[in-house]
């Protein structure tokens, strides 16, 4: 459909660059934006959305109105170009003078908020299973197992879905690792923490659609800088189509070892009765091998795809950071670089066959 369609049927203005918006009277006061482009345009569009936020902060230190971003995942589909955005946004945390309020959720320095969609990581679940984490209940995390199948190969077979399937820029793959497999990466980052687990090599070997090239499978071990290891599996070919109707729901299953305890979620995403959130207890002589249920009342729930109401948590917790409000931070700039990171070196890896590091700095590249 056309821009004056689009625009007519949701009755709102239309630029023709961002640009083009930030230089309106409706950019110089808008309170977020919410980047929904092709992956390999979220870098330019985060560091002018950034940028725009730097001049509002330096024209009025003390008044400036944040800018909030919701950025879709993946984050970017270059490592250099995450490890970018999260400086740019660490040297706007650091330039605020202003900021002193520990309580304050605004990075600060002309930004609001700056979350990745990963829609999974802003359910309750989630932060239940975070929450166990943060407070020792696991204690050291040591191991991670996680598989995710979703009934996508007619996505991945389709030469017209460019954007899901051709390379672009520096990326040496395209496919169900980056559409995929950054949900699953995400939520397990987030949940165990990012100072956690801190991808330092990857092994991976991945399986790829005659007709596109597009990787439709993946094995891959993750080795983190703390000795703690993942083992990742993720693949397209689930019979089915998660779009038909009835939808052929997507299977996920992710464990969390720690020196205390495990957790244990999995499920499909269109039956929230196909599972829990489970809790295995090894922190008490008495409890030991226990199973306690998180979120009883809510079963198993992963990508938040509901088209009703008021929208996905993900997108309530962008909207609450605009309106100055507290927020749930499900998946920061931080998180979506680690993600991108791992999927980086999981393509690397298949590419030389090698086990390869993971770039954390620009440098390295």
């Amino acid at each position: 459909e056309s821009l004056a369609t689009l625009a007519k049927r949701y009755d709102c203005p239309i630029f023709h660059s961002l640009a083009e918006l930030l230089e309106s009277p409706i950019g110089k006061s808008m309170d977020g934006a919410l980047v929904c482009t092709p992956h390999a345009t979220h870098y330019a569009i985060g560091v002018e959305l950034i940028q725009e936020a730097k001049r509002r902060y330096e024209e009025d230190e003390k008044n400036y109105k944040p800018l909030s971003v919701l950025m879709e995942k993946p984050m970017t589909t270059d490592v250099d170009e995450a490890i970018q955005l999260h400086t740019l946004l660490i040297e706007r945390k650091e330039a605020d003078k202003h900021k002193k309020d520990e309580n304050d959720q605004r990075i600060g320095g002309g930004i609001g908020c700056f979350l990745v969609n990963h829609s999974a990581n802003f359910r309750p679940q989630a932060r239940a299973a975070h929450e166990l984490i943060e407070t020792g209940k696991l204690g050291d995390i040591r191991h991670v197992t996680a598989f995710f199948a979703s009934p996508l190969s007619w996505i991945f077979d389709d030469l017209s879905n460019t954007g899901w399937n051709e390379k672009r820029g520096s990326m040496l793959g395209n496919g169900f690792a980056w559409g995929q497999q950054s949900h699953i990466l995400s939520w397990i980052y987030h949940v165990a923490g990012v100072e956690n687990l801190v991808p330092s090599k990857v092994f991976c070997h991945m399986t790829k659609s005659d007709k596109t090239g597009a990787d439709v499978s993946h094995a891959a071990t993750v080795i983190c800088s703390n000795g703690a290891t993942f083992s990742l599996s993720g693949t397209s070919l689930l019979p089915g189509n998660a779009h038909s109707d009835p939808p052929v729901a997507k299977r996920i299953e992710i464990k969390i070892f720690g020196t205390k305890g495990a957790v244990v979620y999995r499920g499909d995403d269109r039956d929230p009765s196909s599972g829990k959130l489970e809790w295995l207890r090894g922190d008490d002589e008495e409890e030991m091998g226990a199973v306690e249920v998180q979120c009883p009342d809510l079963g198993f729930e992963f990508e938040d795809l509901d088209q009703d109401g008021n929208g996905p948590a993900s997108l309530q917790c962008f909207i609450d950071s605009c309106l100055g409000l507290d927020y749930y931070v499900g998946a920061d700039c931080l998180t979506g670089l680690r993600s991108v990171q791992t999927i980086e070196a999981m393509y690397r890896s298949h590419v030389s066959g090698n086990c390869e590091s993971v770039i954390d700095s620009t440098e390295e590249s």
